[in-house]
């Protein structure tokens, strides 16, 4: 087996040194898809350790899950993916062991826990660098418009790149951050603070539709990944991301302002917005393009976590500041 661990991937995250052949050799065994042939490690992503295993001509996704994950997150965490499957949303499909149980808990490796998912062969518009184009938007936002019908409240968790904890955010990086970046921030969080969120319609949301989460298939399907920061928003918060984020184009001349009207009008045909949530769209997303700043600005300088990856986010949150507040 020819699967080795880089000391810069997610490995870090976990409660575990050794190596992970005997730990894809017994969650393949728990499993029974048959014997590895290789597995490889995800290196995208700044929270679980992924893993591709390969078996012959299949290949599956291994989730094993970081040290700060505790029981109880991970039940939420897998009763997320399956409350979202079972909604019709496009998400890999979770295989059950010979027990019957979806999460496997390695005791010879510390206790480590694992899922073990379908493969989707196919990239991430991270990895094919573009945003969706016509088509690949229309099904994204039926995606989104799934996610934010599901009938579910889960236990609130506490996300740090998260819109409405900016404020908690900006005060935990801007030592960090460059004098020209802070009055741009300054005057995002106040126009943020002004929008009654409270007394928008919220739903379930997904909370992180970027270019890494949004997969297209070798077919031609769309796939929605990694719900591990779901939680209890305003609905609008789905399409600030999206307009943020996986909509964002270096190559195009259309606004943010563009985009979320473009966005907001294509959601209204799934889930009617309101009034109000159009009414305040606008400065909830100028929010979400502040995050991806000071979200880099955390990674790079209080989680050590200077990547690719992390200077992306921190060139996107600082040009997109410059561009609709300069």
């Amino acid at each position: 087996m020819t699967g080795k661990i880089n000391k810069r991937t997610p490995i870090n995250r976990l409660n575990y040194s050794g190596d992970l052949k005997p730990v894809i050799n017994r969650l393949s065994k728990a499993y029974t898809i048959g014997i590895p042939d290789d597995f490889s490690v995800i290196e995208v992503g700044y929270e679980d350790c992924n893993v591709i295993i390969y078996v012959g001509k299949d290949k599956y996704l291994a989730k094993i899950f970081q040290k700060d994950r505790t029981p109880e997150d991970i039940d939420r965490y897998t009763t997320i993916m399956e409350r979202a499957i079972a909604s019709g949303v496009n998400h890999p499909s979770l295989l059950q062991k010979h027990d019957g149980g979806i999460v496997y808990s390695d005791k010879q490796a510390n206790g480590l826990n694992l899922i073990l998912m379908d493969y989707i062969d196919g990239n991430t518009f991270f990895e094919l660098n573009r945003p969706p184009n016509n088509e690949e938007r229309k099904s994204i936002i039926e995606q989104a418009a799934k996610v934010n019908k599901i009938d579910y409240k889960p236990t609130y968790i506490f996300d740090s790149w998260a819109i409405p904890n900016i404020q908690i955010l900006f005060d935990k990086t801007k030592q960090y951050l460059k004098p020209e970046d802070i009055p741009l921030v300054e005057q995002t969080i106040k126009r943020y603070k002004s929008i009654p969120a409270d007394d928008l319609p919220h739903a379930f949301v997904h909370g992180d539709f970027t270019k890494a989460n949004v997969l297209k298939s070798k077919k031609g399907d769309i796939y929605i990944l990694d719900f591990s920061v779901a939680n209890w928003y305003p609905r609008i918060q789905e399409i600030a991301v999206i307009a943020a984020n996986l909509m964002h184009d270096d190559n195009s001349v259309m606004t943010l302002r563009s985009r979320i009207e473009l966005i907001a009008n294509e959601y209204d045909k799934f889930n009617k917005l309101t009034p109000q949530e159009r009414k305040w769209l606008y400065d909830y997303t100028v929010a979400g393009v502040a995050m991806e700043l000071l979200g880099g600005y955390q990674e790079k300088y209080i989680n050590r976590n200077d990547t690719k990856e992390t200077e992306y986010w921190i060139s996107l949150g600082h040009k997109s500041l410059i561009e609709e507040l300069s």
